[in-house]
Formats: C-alpha cells, sequence, structure tokens
C-alpha cells in the first residue's frame, strides 16, 4: 500500500491506494497492478486532506486479522492511526490510536517492527518493539523502545522522556522519511532512508540526479540495546541488477 492523490475530485487529497504483483513468479516483481478497490482507505473526517500518508507494512494478530498504521495530524497532536482487515481489501478505522503524543505536529513515514524476534507476526509479551516516525517540524527520524499490547491494540514507551522527539534519532546527519522492510530469508529487517542534498535546484538539474537512499551507507540490521536503544549491525550482499553489479 502507498499513499496517492485523488485523481477524480481533490487531486491533493491523501489517501491509501494498493497495487499487487502482475505476475507473483517474477522473481524481481517487477509489474505491478492497481486493485479496482482504489483507494482502499481515505482520511477520517477528523483528519485533513493532506494529512495522513505513508503507511506501514501490515502485521497478522493472533484473530487471523490484518492491521497497519499510518502517520496523521489531528490540531498540533501526531498520532498513528490503526485500520484492521480480514482480507487485505476492505479495512476499517480502529477507534484505538496506536500511539500519539501532544504538540508533536504532523507523522510522516510511521514505522512500527518487533525487534530480536522469531518471526514477522507482531504478538504481545515481553517482546520489545520500534516505534519510529518522521517529524515534519525539523525533518529528522525518530524511535522509542517500547512493549505492544495487542488486546489494548497501544504501543507503550519502555521511557516516556524517550519518546518519539525528545529520544534518539535513527541518524544525526541528513536523513529522513526512513521505511523498513522484513527479510524473511535472515529474518532481519532492513531499514532504507532518503538523504538529500544541500544543493540548489540548479545544481541538481545540472548534475542529473538528486538525493539517495541508504542506511547509513547500508541496509542495517537492528537489535535492541539495554532495551533503550537500537543497535545496527551492517550487512553486505552483492546483486546483479540491470546488468550491474551493485552492494546491498
Amino acid at each position: 500500500m502507498t499513499g496517492g492523490s485523488n485523481e477524480t475530485g481533490h487531486w491533493n487529497e491523501q489517501t491509501q491506494n494498493m497495487a499487487v504483483p502482475a505476475d507473483p513468479e517474477d522473481p524481481l516483481l517487477r509489474k505491478w497492478v492497481k486493485v479496482k478497490q482504489n483507494p482502499i482507505v481515505k482520511h477520517p473526517k477528523d483528519v485533513g486532506e493532506q494529512d495522513m500518508r505513508d503507511p506501514t507494512t501490515a502485521w497478522r494478530l493472533k484473530d487471523g486479522s490484518w492491521v497497519f498504521t499510518v502517520g496523521a495530524v489531528v490540531g498540533s497532536s501526531g498520532r498513528a492511526l490503526q485500520y484492521k482487515s480480514k482480507d487485505l481489501i476492505k479495512w476499517e478505522l480502529e477507534d484505538t490510536l496506536l500511539h500519539t503524543l501532544p504538540e508533536s505536529g504532523m507523522w510522516e513515514c510511521v514505522d512500527f517492527f518487533p525487534v530480536d524476534y522469531d518471526t514477522p507476526t507482531v504478538s504481545s509479551g515481553t517482546q520489545k518493539y520500534v516505534f519510529k516516525t518522521s517529524m515534519v517540524a525539523d525533518k529528522h527520524d525518530y524511535y522509542t523502545i517500547g512493549t505492544y499490547d495487542e488486546v489494548a491494540q497501544k504501543f507503550i514507551p519502555d521511557d516516556p522522556k524517550l519518546d518519539v522527539g525528545f529520544g534518539f534519532r535513527y541518524d544525526y546527519g541528513k536523513y529522513y522519511a526512513s521505511k523498513s522492510l522484513y527479510d524473511p530469508v535472515k529474518n532481519r529487517h532492513v531499514v532504507w532512508a532518503w538523504v538529500n542534498e544541500s544543493d540548489t535546484e540548479a545544481m541538481d538539474i545540472a548534475k542529473g540526479w538528486s538525493s539517495v537512499l541508504v542506511r547509513i551507507g547500508l541496509p542495517s540490521q537492528l537489535s535492541v540495546m539495554d532495551s533503550k536503544e537500537l543497535c545496527s549491525m551492517s550487512m553486505l550482499f552483492l546483486s546483479i541488477l540491470h546488468g550491474f553489479l551493485r552492494i546491498f
């Protein structure tokens, strides 16, 4: 799923949409098809048309249903809305917010995932979770460590003083709008982020490119260090993509 604009009405209305692989057997999944049910999620009445974007990967609950969270803002309070589905097509807004923080502003690219785990399925218990958001106010990526109550459908930070916006950041340079993906082969989360330059638009046009996707140079394997801070283990692997040898 990804955020998108409404093509038939308000051109800048942010909606959530879905595409599926045209050929599931293609190992590179090079072609995708939009589902006819799009948009599968529109903004709630109390959320502005341009204030809900960048959904997470959906996770599965013990009852078999799926949940994803998406960043939003109401007034000046950032929040992580939750949507639930049985079939990944019809989604219902949950009454409970996964997390919220007063006076924190718009949350972009919200991310939520377990660390040091055996399966990608989110479950209750003492398992630690990462809740991360990209703060529009200062363009930095903040995260906090905590637990997840599946029954209450809430994330609980271990230390409120280290909540998003107050505590740790993924990176302390130009690093923003990160998102993670799950690698089921090696049982790890890989985090990518957008790094832009301080060049002018004219300089970008002259050099023919602008910005890169990185994770401190390379994707990293994440784990919790003393339950408060993430540590990342750089990983190297090679792939031949479009005829070129590249390091990922």
